[in-house]
């Protein structure tokens, strides 16, 4: 990857250090909690749990889109050292940063016109944008071109899947994901969804299922059904400050696969603004979303 920067964002929720042992750069999020302005830097002024226990003692949490300003001083980067810059952005359904990051391109390219760069619509998030960019990164080490990476995600990004449960409607209120009736008749009913983000890059509603214990043997379920070839691949599952159904969900998937590798990461404070304390998502290779 000598010739190339790849740079992704804060949507992926992969810790640093996987980041930055991969060889990725990342463009943090700002977001604002209880009106404050901050950047999701992955715990480094804020830590998860700090985060989700203001959520939980009542804060509210807002996010922004990915900033012009940082895009441009990416692909500054990546030009003064002589690389090909490629960014994989968070998708499109789900935040406006593809489009804030395209602008940036095209006004740093009128400004450098011989500046190489590239911008991917991961159309994923949170474990299923690690996936794609972990795989990217991969590709790039063994000697393949950004163009040729490039081409392979843009062919492939759908076969990431994502499936994702939460403890709480509350937070897809807020988000304006579900209605407030419907999260209102959900909580009464102790309903927890299943969604996942579906061929359009945006979160969509599969399952209701009664109960937290049967919501996560349902997931485990879906994830069995959908995966191919787990043992030769990687199972990305984080959670947001719920780590014990973390570690009994890994162990469904345990029971009904053999995955080569699973990572268990932390849902940030950008998707954890959505999904609230308890979420829940895995991120795998499956069928293309859609199919």
């Amino acid at each position: 990857m000598q010739d190339t920067m790849l740079i992704t964002d804060s949507g992926c929720d992969l810790s640093l250090d996987i980041l930055r042992a991969a060889g990725v750069e990342v463009l943090f999020f700002p977001y604002t909690l209880n009106g404050e302005d901050r950047f999701d830097d992955f715990g480094l002024t804020l830590t998860c749990d700090d985060f989700y226990d203001a959520l939980r003692a009542g804060a509210s949490s807002t996010t922004s889109q990915v900033r012009p300003a940082d895009c441009r001083r990416a692909f500054e980067q990546a030009y003064a050292l002589g690389k090909t810059a490629l960014y994989v952005t968070i998708s499109s359904g789900l935040s406006g940063s593809y489009e804030t990051a395209l602008t940036a391109r095209n006004r740093f390219l009128k400004d450098w016109p011989d500046a190489d760069i590239h911008v991917v619509d991961s159309l994923s998030v949170s474990a299923g944008q690690a996936l794609l960019v972990l795989e990217m990164a991969r590709r790039l080490n063994e000697g393949m071109s950004a163009e040729a990476v490039v081409t392979w995600a843009e062919r492939n990004r759908l076969r990431v899947n994502h499936l994702f449960t939460v403890d709480s409607f509350e937070y897809l209120v807020r988000g304006g994901r579900i209605s407030a009736a419907a999260g209102a008749a959900g909580s009464i009913l102790n309903i927890k969804p299943i969604l996942h983000v579906n061929a359009e890059g945006r979160l969509a509603l599969l399952k209701k299922i009664r109960g937290r214990h049967k919501a996560l043997e349902m997931l485990a379920d879906m994830v069995a059904e959908h995966v191919q070839d787990p043992e030769e691949q990687t199972i990305v599952l984080d959670h947001a400050q719920c780590p014990d159904d973390a570690t009994v969900l890994k162990g469904m998937l345990a029971d009904r696969f053999t995955a080569g590798e699973t990572i268990t990461d932390r849902i940030g404070v950008i998707i954890g603004t959505h999904t609230g304390p308890g979420g829940l998502v895995v991120g795998f290779w499956g069928r293309p979303r859609g199919t």
